[in-house]
């Protein structure tokens, strides 16, 4: 297999070469060795050890397989995952074990960004898969909502109700599909779609429980007219406060968190003990150490085993801390 010039670049250059071939390649699959021909578009390759170096097929499809799961949104992306279905189905096989195993892991950010971009190769194959999307838009919801991500919580949103509203479109008035949708807008600030979504999913409930329990998010949108100002934006003011005290702004980190803590509703509509640990790290660090220990405080109510919570506050109480 001879090679021609490249007219595109790789998405990391540094690491992977991308290589059109002017033959297809001929890929023998399974016990039978069934011959399938690769298309000819530029292929993705880790960079040879020598220029000019005429890759195996076991180098394509390493190639391939790796590139795509570090960009599954790049050029030809629909063509890779193809060639991993046709040619090189173990790799898919290995993406799914890893999907169930990262399902079992605790929810932290790198995990649920690395499911997300599994599933979407999964996507690539099955684009008309409701019940796919509607686990990809989850999933980035769920991203929007990991404190650690709180500062692009509204890139993440996005993307969920791309997801969502792509398996909304396939499969009409699913249940959950209408509850994230709901709960998007509502974060978003778009109150008259929260109101028509969650209003269409009460019709759609049968548990009397669950169809009071959204009665009430619309009647408080309705009745109590528009929040000031969207979730959204006290969400990211979190992630905004995290960067500052991690740049050692410890007085600016503070007068955030404070300002969410007593001017907004996400104490009260985010429980969270990783927010109270925050804003005690910025009181202890600002010299209010008492202030500290209350926040604390309130950390371990929402969740008395959370171990950041237990050991600031062993800290603090520690003889001649305070």
């Amino acid at each position: 297999m001879s090679t021609k010039s490249n007219v595109e670049e790789s998405l990391a250059p540094h690491v992977y070469v991308l290589w059109t071939p002017q033959e297809a390649p001929v890929v023998h699959v399974g016990p039978e060795q069934k011959p399938v021909t690769l298309p000819l578009i530029p292929l993705p390759l880790h960079r040879p050890k020598e220029d000019g170096e005429v890759p195996s097929v076991v180098d394509i499809g390493q190639g391939v397989y790796d590139y795509l799961r570090q960009f599954p949104d790049c050029p030809h992306n629909v063509h890779y995952a193809e060639i991993l279905r046709d040619a090189y189905p173990h790799f898919l096989a290995d993406l799914g074990s890893q999907i169930a195993m990262l399902d079992h892991k605790e929810v932290d950010a790198d995990y649920v960004k690395r499911k997300i971009t599994y599933l979407k190769i999964f996507a690539l194959l099955e684009p008309d898969k409701a019940s796919l999307l509607q686990t990809i838009g989850t999933a980035f919801y769920d991203l929007a909502l990991t404190f650690s991500e709180l500062r692009n919580s509204y890139r993440h949103l996005v993307s969920a109700a791309s997801f969502l509203q792509k398996a909304d479109n396939l499969k009409s008035g699913d249940p959950a599909t209408l509850n994230y949708l709901g709960q998007i807008d509502y974060l978003m600030g778009d109150y008259p779609g929260a109101i028509r979504r969650w209003s269409k999913l009460i019709a759609s409930l049968d548990d009397v429980k669950t169809q009071a329990l959204f009665r009430e998010k619309v009647a408080r949108l309705e009745q109590e007219g528009l929040p000031a100002a969207p979730m959204i934006s006290h969400l990211e003011a979190i992630g905004a406060a995290m960067a500052a005290y991690g740049q050692g702004s410890f007085r600016e980190a503070l007068e955030i968190m404070e300002y969410l803590e007593e001017q907004t509703p996400v104490p009260q509509e985010f429980p969270s003990a990783q927010f109270y640990v925050l804003l005690a790290l910025c009181r202890r660090q600002t010299g209010d150490a008492g202030g500290a220990v209350v926040a604390l405080q309130k950390a371990l109510l929402i969740d008395p085993d959370f171990a950041p919570a237990r050991e600031e506050m062993e800290v603090l109480t520690a003889k001649g801390t305070m």
